[in-house]
């Protein structure tokens, strides 16, 4: 990757200069002048083309692989985006990034699919407001481009690109590869590598299925699915409250099993900040014959009540302290992150919590999650609302009880449990405006709204409204579908407006059963100022072809807004802004070198 040319485009502002000195205008002859004026006029032309029209030329060609000719580069097409026309210009004040599953290495004759690798869309918020919002994201391939030594120094190329999460800053991206078990840290301003983790191996596998930040910014809690393992990277702060070290921190992780012969292999940590500004590095050992009971006295994993307790989604809430994470098979532990080890306070099975659940969001001071379909063909979509009254781990002076305190509220939809073909529910993307929480479903491409407001014991939810009524989506190459969004997980603009949705495609690698979309890309779901309902509005399709260019893998699967910390407000790039600038500095020239003359 040229990073000179990555940091380019979100790096500061051009400057250009305010004035020519004296001497140089005074010593030109009329040609001279001429020329250089003449030559100001298209470069400064040329500079607003390249951040418009010629980036997005280049980075209009996003096919994924190229059949084995990539070299890097932010293009991802074999090396066709020429890092000549990333202008050193941060245009919006916030970023979209968007996660895309599909594989962009290791394509073949016999792997006509790839083998791993992955892609980030950067989008620019100047290119996504307005009422044509412009397809010219800037291109990351995870593997070439981010973490190329991944296999030397972890024994795992990355992959399967399932999420990224935020710092509470915005200054560091998290980035999740569910298959690999890898943890990238990015830095968000330089789009440069920070760190590359790998989870803990156990006899049930490795894997990072998404990890969540700590609202206080001193931790990432990852949820090690395959490994059926809730761990913790710490973030070290000098007294100035910049990073030091990112330190995965071996003695905190918490077992969800329990029992002896469990762990197979420690976590591993590689330094990637050429620089060494940022430390990388594992602490501790994570320790075998974890207990096996909860606080209440019941087995962590059992047949009965918690028959797989694979970690899917850990949410922490705002008091910085607790995280609520789901479970494969059913139920939920409630875990004080902030000791080492990390410590079950609350646990719940699965008559309370059903399966699979992931959506979490925080809302009016209570949390939010949901569970959707686990398996082919089952209809799932609920939603609970839990307070946030837990207590810290060393406030467990007595046990606890299982299923308790109980979900304040529940709300389930009437068809769960059925079997229906074709139209079953699956609830997973939730997101939380002013006073509404909205719930996406992948499978019926429908937005439940409920109210945040009291009765808090009560939920029903107050509207709904249809993501395939504007037809914005369409098909793409070889898709079963038409107008089948198939939204995942979404984000809100900084100023509440707009919602910005993952749409899987017609390959999904994650939940087969239920992701198959028609339409990859990033969704973008704004409300009608006159009718007042929320809709796709404009799809900006994204594509990784296979090897034999019949079919379109794409399989974004989250989104993100991040803030742009570099962000300084200048004249956007249109062609004809640099053209108006380059002939007043030309006036300007010309009126000097008159005045000079006479």
């Amino acid at each position: 990757m040229d990073t000179a040319g990555a940091g380019a485009r979100h790096g500061e502002p051009a400057v250009l200069p305010n004035r020519l000195s004296a001497p140089a205008a005074t010593h030109l002859p009329r040609v001279g002048w001429r020329r250089l004026s003449q030559g100001l006029i298209a470069g400064l032309a040329l500079i607003a083309l390249a951040d418009g029209s010629l980036g997005l030329q280049a980075l209009a060609d996003d096919d994924g692989h190229d059949h084995g000719s990539q070299t890097g580069g932010s293009g991802g097409s074999g090396g066709s985006f020429h890092p000549i026309f990333q202008i050193p210009r941060t245009r919006g004040p916030y970023e979209v990034w968007l996660s895309d599953q599909a594989n962009t290495q290791g394509f073949s004759a016999l792997t006509p699919n790839g083998g791993y690798g992955g892609k980030i869309r950067i989008y620019d918020s100047a290119d996504l407001k307005g009422n044509y919002p412009i397809n010219n994201p800037f291109i990351l391939d995870v593997s070439t481009d981010l973490f190329p030594n991944a296999l030397e120094t972890t024994l795992a190329e990355v992959s399967r690109l399932h999420g990224i999460r935020p710092s509470p800053d915005s200054r560091y991206m998290a980035l999740n590869f569910v298959a690999s078990g890898h943890l990238g840290i990015v830095d968000g301003d330089t789009k440069k590598p920070v760190c590359l983790f790998r989870t803990t191996g156990t006899i049930t596998g490795r894997q990072n299925h998404m990890t969540f930040w700590n609202p206080k910014g001193n931790s990432l809690i990852v949820a090690n699915q395959g490994g059926r393992i809730l761990e913790r990277i710490d973030v070290v702060r000098n007294p100035a409250g910049n990073v030091q070290e990112f330190v995965f921190n071996a003695n905190a992780s918490l077992d969800f099993v329990g029992g002896p012969g469990r762990i197979t292999s420690q976590p591993i940590a590689v330094a990637m900040d050429s620089g060494g500004s940022v430390g990388c590095r594992v602490e501790g050992t994570v320790a075998d014959n974890q207990p096996s009971l909860t606080p209440s006295g019941t087995n962590k994993q059992d047949s009965t009540n918690r028959p797989l307790n694979t970690v899917i989604c850990p949410i922490p809430s705002s008091n910085g302290r607790h995280t609520f994470a789901t479970l494969g098979g059913g139920g939920m532990f409630v875990v004080d992150h902030e000791v080492t080890p990390m410590a079950i306070v609350a646990d719940y099975d699965k008559t309370v919590m059903a399966a699979a659940g992931c959506g979490g969001v925080e809302g009016k001071g209570y949390m939010h999650m949901n569970t959707g379909t686990s398996a082919p063909n089952a209809s799932e979509f609920t939603i609970y609302r839990f307070g946030l009254d837990y207590p810290s781990a060393s406030g467990l002076s007595t046990p606890t009880t299982t299923n308790s305190p109980l979900p304040i509220a529940v709300w389930k939809d009437p068809q769960n449990g059925q079997t229906l073909p074709g139209n079953n529910r699956d609830a997973h993307g939730m997101v939380v405006l002013g006073d509404e929480l909205h719930a996406f479903d992948r499978v019926r491409n429908k937005v439940e709204v409920f109210a945040l407001q009291a009765p808090w014991d009560v939920m029903e939810p107050s509207y709904s409204y249809d993501l395939t009524t504007t037809e914005a989506c369409g098909s793409t190459l070889g898709a079963a579908t038409d107008n089948d969004p198939t939204p995942d997980l979404g984000d809100i603009s900084p100023d509440g407006d707009t919602i910005y949705m993952a749409l899987r495609g017609p390959y999904p690698l994650t939940v087969t059963h239920a992701a198959s979309g028609s339409c990859p890309g990033l969704g973008i779901i704004r409300r009608d100022p006159l009718t007042k309902q929320w809709q796709l509005t404009n799809v900006l399709p994204s594509s990784v072809l296979d090897y034999t260019d019949t079919k379109n893998l794409s399989d974004p699967h989250d989104v993100v807004v991040r803030r742009n910390t570099s962000y300084i407000e200048v004249p956007g790039p249109l062609p004809a802004a640099g053209a108006a600038m380059a002939l007043a500095w030309s006036r300007r020239l010309r009126r000097r070198l008159g005045d000079r003359r006479g």
